[in-house]
């Protein structure tokens, strides 16, 4: 950290602390108070500011006896030497009225409060001292149905805010455009797609909105906001090779619900429907639950000792019959890196054999083969954050919003932003609508399409010669191929 100067310096309350260039009031706040110190309703840390609710006001100062004026905070920029009153009897004053205004058109009877206890603008409400409501209440929850249409979401629209929460994160976070604000004053509502049911709108079920959401005015079908959890494991999505940290919320064995935690670095509040929702297999009425031992071409159940003793028996006599080389291990790209590492030290050092494979030498064999070559191993070189840093994108050969959909929505948000996308692909995907260039090639013409982009490379000149000469061999031998 740099050592304190005037140039970033700013003050809470009278409390000189450093500052980030990229800081606004609420995360300068924040960070040195904790998320929370300012009540906010409209704002998420997943989101861009948005200055909705005003709840998040502060009042600001060039000087700590100097004219102060009220600002919101979540998208406000610090500048130097500014002194930041979160508590003064004005700004509490205006949080109350904010809040007396938002539950005025709030049903009473609201079962988010009263049953799960796990609602936002119940602990806004509590924290910035609202008592009673002094106003009298809008009709907002007296004509707005349920939508149960969802296979994983509810909608229950008579419990918003209008905070826009859940269009943003269908915006910022999936990039699919469901979700918008319709109308004006009391009429304002949120619609899906061309005001359609949820079931039949554009949705692909990430569950970002739900999450998103304050008062669950959309919610999911399982206990995402209940308070009934009495344990949280994080853990890994397996689905696909992103990553996705998942918090897994529990009672005794039963899974309440999953979400996606805020501070993952891979996914951030983000995941897709597979790691949000589809996780009743746990106990499905088909999954094994004991052993099973082939006997006389019929399994019967057996303990995990008797189990554990039968493969143990089998693989050595194995070994002794036939020698080493007759056992081979099949290992799990949905493993983790450990469970994998003890599995081929099991073949190699138990077996003294290398008949270890997994299924990514299959599926990813010419692009482990060409990475390999080309950059000595065959994992990735980068990693998913050097999305937000670069100024092109070229996707050829990858379905990436199918495959990996939160690297694929991190693509689109990018390509939303002004980055160059360029698709290169035989088939025209749904990232296609996103890219700036796409070139449709005929099947099995990607090297030769590969080949000319260096010839073209070669022959303007564009080499840097110095790199090449430092990093790479065989340049001579690529360069005549080409050529």
């Amino acid at each position: 950290m740099s050592a304190r100067t005037p140039s970033n310096i700013a003050y809470i309350d009278g409390e000189p602390l450093e500052y980030k260039s990229d800081d606004t009031l609420l995360k300068f706040v924040d960070r040195h108070l904790g998320r929370g110190f300012v009540p906010t309703l409209c704002d998420a840390p997943q989101l861009e500011p948005y200055g909705a609710c005003r709840v998040c006001s502060v009042e600001v100062a060039q000087a700590a006896d100097g004219p102060r004026r009220v600002v919101a905070s979540c998208h406000t920029p610090i500048t130097p030497g500014v002194h930041i009153f979160t508590q003064s009897h004005k700004v509490q004053k205006l949080r109350r009225n904010i809040l007396e205004l938002v539950l005025s058109d709030h049903p009473p009877e609201c079962l988010t409060c009263e049953i799960n206890g796990n609602c936002e603008l119940q602990t806004v409400a509590a924290k910035v001292g609202v008592r009673q409501i002094r106003y009298t209440g809008g009709k907002n929850h007296l004509d707005r149905k349920k939508d149960l249409s969802h296979p994983y979401m509810t909608s229950e629209l008579s419990k918003c805010i209008n905070c826009a929460r859940c269009v943003r994160a269908c915006d910022e976070i999936q990039g699919q455009f469901v979700l918008s604000m319709h109308g004006r004053g009391f009429e304002s509502r949120i619609i899906k797609s061309f005001d359609t049911s949820f079931n039949d709108s554009t949705c692909v079920s990430c569950g970002a909105c739900s999450q998103a959401c304050p008062t669950s005015a959309i919610s999911d079908v399982f206990q995402s906001k209940a308070i009934q959890a009495t344990k949280k494991t994080r853990t890994i999505c397996t689905y696909c090779g992103v990553g996705c940290n998942l918090e897994v919320s529990t009672k005794g064995s039963e899974i309440l619900s999953i979400q996606a935690p805020a501070d993952a670095e891979v996914n951030m509040a983000h995941t897709c429907l597979k790691g949000r929702y589809a996780f009743k297999f746990y106990n499905h009425r088909d999954r094994l639950r004991t052993p099973l031992i082939r006997y006389n071409g019929h399994f019967q159940e057996a303990t995990w000792d008797e189990a554990y003793d039968h493969i143990a028996k089998n693989l050595q006599r194995i070994k002794d019959e036939h020698g080493g080389d007759a056992v081979g291990g099949i290992s799990s790209a949905r493993c983790t890196n450990e469970e994998n590492y003890l599995m081929q030290k099991f073949i190699r050092v138990v077996f003294g054999t290398n008949n270890i494979d997994a299924c990514a030498r299959v599926c990813h064999s010419p692009t482990a083969w060409g990475m390999q070559k080309a950059f000595g191993t065959g994992a990735a070189t980068n990693s998913v954050i050097d999305i937000q840093h670069t100024n092109c994108i070229l996707v050829i050969g990858a379905n990436p919003t199918e495959g990996h959909p939160v690297t694929g929505a991190k693509i689109k948000q990018r390509a939303m932003k002004g980055v160059p996308l360029i698709v290169i692909d035989p088939r025209e995907m749904e990232i296609v609508k996103y890219a700036k260039h796409l070139l449709l090639i005929r099947p099995g013409t990607n090297v030769a399409m590969l080949d000319m982009f260096a010839f073209y490379i070669l022959e303007a000149g564009l080499v840097d010669k110095e790199f090449i000469e430092k990093r790479c061999v065989n340049w001579a031998e690529f360069e005549h191929g080409v050529s």
